[in-house]
């Protein structure tokens, strides 16, 4: 690598790394002030609409086919992605091509194949085979020399130890056994390495995939393994985060559905949820609804006081050792709230 390609990908690692932290702090923490809201109680009136909109015939259903499909095309990119990141990755390692069934895939990198030169032309009619830069080619693998004929288009490895995708132009025999003539269809000129048979990876089958090459070639660098191994990480972390709402959702409105039973609840066109918070302050009563302030209004000296002294009292109670179940007798007084009634 030379010294612009190091600095450059220190830069891209930095960047990729940068933004990978920033984002996961922004999701965990949303993720956690939500799930906090929802244990408070601050979602209720959120999850009681939503519970009772799912009483109506088909919703519950619909919903939970939309869960199902976001989920399913979520680990089908996972599936389609990293697959596609081992091929890159092994043919950065390698420079090779797998071969499975006999078959594989090799993106091309140049355009020394995407058209006919004009010195070409007159030996390559009917050959209309050619292909572009950055298109995917299926190869199939060889098993014998004689199989391989002119004008087939073969993939091998150079002196070089670089891989070309080029058409055999002569069948020459040495005594070192066949050695192939190659030719770019849009060179003017022979390649000046013939290989050998050993030298074949395989043989174009006449089947592309125009262009996706260009993602596999961003994949086999730096810079994309990097790059994809950071967006793998966010989609995984996004989908952990998101099942932990999800589920801090359904534990919440289990609890409040154990307290109001809603789910008898059968003509919902009936069903009307408000709600409201009250705030003290000064000698005033401030009334909010779900759109901000909604009344304002005075209370007396003895009120007040009365509220400061019922805080006063919630507090201590809440500090105060918890009593055991001993403690607890049947003739307890009604107005006393269960633990249900203080988990809502």
């Amino acid at each position: 690598m030379t010294s612009l390609e190091i600095i450059a990908l220190v830069v891209t690692a930095i960047g990729v790394l940068s933004f990978s932290i920033i984002f996961t702090i922004l999701y965990v923490s949303y993720a956690g002030s939500t799930m906090v809201e929802v244990r408070a109680g601050k979602r209720d009136v959120d999850i009681i609409d939503d519970a009772i909109y799912d009483l109506q015939p088909g919703v519950k259903a619909r919903k939970k086919t939309i869960k199902i499909i976001k989920r399913v095309l979520f680990w089908l990119s996972v599936v389609i992605i990293v697959p596609l990141f081992i091929f890159s990755l092994y043919g950065k390692i390698t420079n090779g091509v797998p071969m499975i069934g006999g078959r594989g895939i090799m993106v091309v990198a140049s355009g020394s194949m995407s058209e006919k030169h004009s010195s070409n032309v007159s030996d390559l009619v009917g050959y209309d085979n050619q292909f572009q830069t950055y298109d995917i080619i299926v190869l199939e693998k060889v098993e014998k020399s004689s199989a391989l004929k002119k004008y087939d288009v073969i993939a091998f490895v150079n002196d070089e130890g670089v891989n070309v995708i080029h058409r055999i132009v002569d069948v020459v025999y040495k005594a070192d056994g066949v050695h192939y003539v190659t030719r770019g269809d849009a060179n003017n000129g022979n390649d000046t390495y013939n290989p050998s048979f050993k030298d074949v990876i395989g043989r174009y089958t006449n089947q592309r995939i125009p262009l996706i090459g260009v993602f596999v070639m961003f994949l086999q660098s730096y810079s994309g393994i990097i790059t994809l191994v950071a967006v793998i990480y966010c989609l995984i972390m996004i989908d952990r985060m998101t099942e932990k709402i999800h589920q801090a959702y359904a534990q919440r409105e289990k609890i409040l559905n154990d307290a109001m039973h809603f789910d008898e609840v059968f003509n919902v066109e009936n069903v009307v949820t408000d709600f409201s918070q009250t705030i003290y302050y000064d000698g005033y009563a401030y009334v909010f609804s779900e759109v901000g302030l909604n009344s304002k209004y005075p209370i007396s000296e003895e009120e007040q006081q009365r509220l400061l002294s019922q805080k006063s009292s919630e507090e201590q109670s809440k500090n105060a050792p918890n009593e055991t179940d001993e403690a607890q007798t049947d003739d307890a007084p009604e107005n006393i709230p269960t633990n249900k009634d203080e988990e809502i």
